[in-house]
């Protein structure tokens, strides 16, 4: 999944559980979250959903209320994870605002955030998916529903654009496409461990070499040093 993709969810969102599923999408996109840390996912699983006290926002070095009509206009985010599929527990990983007028990963989570303290009945404890349906009901949005809605902005943008088609992603290509992001623009690898909640380089599967631009400029490096001497071994040395 590319940004790409969730621009095309953004912009094709009319009504208010589709506005809650886009933002949902493209807030986990950041921190490259398994579909079981936002949505409601079939099965049992270890992994609990991300409720609203585990998101913060800070400004100038100081945490923001959720109450704080502020929240949009924070330095950063952090979300905290209690526990996660590979056993970590409490880990902290934060992002900083970004000028883009739709993908910022701090107004997209104050939006969250918001929308859902704006509902009655709410509390911290309140998942993230969260939702209030045309009838006045709260409910958790489903991973299934947010597999639809990726799947029918991969149709929009074609196969032409893309290279892949709806039914050849999942929920987890999220994660995958938000590995893939950062290795495009040449975060280091260990940071892109350390954002994503990877534990050992495993996340290099999500590395995909057949995209276009994964070998972008590398032949021409490959170039730069077209003569270079090979010391020889001990063994290969004339001796006097």
């Amino acid at each position: 999944i590319t940004a790409g993709v969730l621009l095309t969810v953004l912009k094709c969102s009319l009504t208010h559980v589709d506005v809650a599923m886009a933002t949902l999408l493209c807030g986990a996109f950041f921190f490259a979250m398994r579909s079981c840390e936002y949505s409601k996912v079939s099965g049992e699983r270890r992994t609990k959903i991300i409720k609203v006290v585990n998101v913060r926002f800070f400004l100038k070095k100081k945490e923001l209320h959720h109450n704080d009509p502020r929240l949009p206009l924070a330095d950063c985010v952090t979300i905290h994870f209690e526990f996660q599929k590979n056993d970590e527990r409490n880990e902290n990983v934060t992002h900083q605002r970004n000028s883009h007028p739709s993908m910022c990963p701090v107004r997209l989570w104050a939006a969250i955030v918001q929308r859902i303290r704006g509902y009655k009945g709410t509390t911290d404890d309140t998942t993230v998916n969260t939702v209030m349906l045309p009838n006045g009901q709260l409910s958790e949005l489903k991973a299934s529903d947010l597999l639809i809605k990726l799947r029918a902005a991969v149709s929009v943008l074609g196969k032409d654009h893309l290279g892949f088609g709806p039914n050849d992603i999942g929920l987890h290509s999220l994660r995958s496409g938000a590995a893939m992001a950062m290795y495009l623009a040449g975060v280091p690898v260990y940071t892109i461990m350390l954002l994503g909640c990877w534990s050992s380089d495993a996340f290099l599967r999500y590395i995909r070499k057949q995209v276009k631009e994964f070998s972008k400029g590398i032949s021409k490096k490959m170039l730069k040093n077209d003569k270079f001497f090979t010391i020889p071994t001990i063994s290969n040395i004339n001796t006097i």
